[in-house]
């Protein structure tokens, strides 16, 4: 019903007391946290923002683009939540061992990050107006999100859902993302490659999700491949063709897919570049 309103003051006044409940105790979370960063480490609390979190998830589904006034009013915050529940994570993985990843904690505070993760993806896969995603909200979830991947130092505190978000970004907005994907590739390549080309068992879901998004920016956003660093291109292409021998099924599909549309690419869309490749890599 509020989805289907035309008057949009009225719509959001409709979300406003629609997420009345959730919001009064998120801001009362907040404000608790504010004032001592600590309570974001008990169980209760934790336990309480994933709920709030899952409620917008199933309220943004529903409501598509018009969520954007619910989103705008807590998107900082959950950001800020993001960035501490994953300080916490890495300073348990490194005092205690993965292991710690199983003790009931630690694992509530992943669900509040995968749920942070799947609401960002959900709102901008429905969202309308790609300006507004790409002007207010992108800079601070890249700087968010990952950066905190960058730096992690364990990599089993990574999330492989951040890589799913920054799959579905570039999906959803196409070539209007493509400036940034120099600052994304420069966050998650070459620490997740590092994590997934020992063997080809370790970290199957960043595996998966690593090559997912090398698909979607070939596909996309292929000009920002001639942005990036001569190295760093011959880092890509190294694990394209790593990705077309690998023993996963799915994994050897998506590196032969990715390699016969960056052919492609390099064909139809790069003419000033394809000498160059072809001389570098045509063998």
């Amino acid at each position: 019903m509020i989805s289907a309103c035309a008057d949009q003051p009225q719509q959001e006044r409709l979300i406003e007391k629609y997420m009345s409940l959730p919001n009064h105790v998120w801001d009362e979370l907040i404000n608790m946290a504010s004032s001592n960063v600590d309570v974001l480490s008990e169980m209760d609390i934790v336990k309480q923002l994933a709920s709030i979190l899952k409620t917008n998830v199933k309220a943004c589904t529903s409501l598509g683009h018009p969520y954007v006034s619910q989103l705008g009013r807590i998107y900082l915050d959950m950001l800020n939540v993001y960035k501490v529940m994953s300080n916490y994570i890495e300073t348990a993985i490194e005092t205690h061992g993965e292991n710690v990843t199983k003790q009931p904690l630690i694992k509530a505070m992943r669900v509040v990050r995968k749920e942070t993760l799947k609401l960002i993806s959900m709102w901008i896969s429905k969202s309308n107006d790609h300006t507004l995603v790409v002007e207010n909200f992108i800079p601070p979830l890249l700087e968010a999100v990952l950066i905190n991947y960058n730096r992690t130092k364990v990599p089993a505190a990574r999330e492989p859902e951040v890589l799913t978000t920054m799959t579905s970004i570039v999906n959803k907005l196409g070539k209007t993302i493509t400036n940034e994907i120099p600052n994304i590739f420069n966050a998650v390549f070459e620490c997740t490659l590092d994590m997934i080309n020992k063997d080809f068992e370790e970290y199957p879901e960043h595996r998966t999700n690593f090559f997912l998004l090398l698909q979607a920016v070939n596909l996309h956003c292929f000009p920002a491949f001639l942005l990036i660093p001569q190295p760093q291109f011959k880092l890509v292409l190294d694990s394209i063709i790593w990705a077309f021998k690998h023993t996963m099924r799915n994994v050897a599909d998506t590196g032969l897919m990715i390699l016969h549309q960056l052919l492609v690419n390099v064909c139809h869309d790069a003419q000033s570049a394809a000498q160059s490749f072809y001389v570098t890599y045509f063998t």
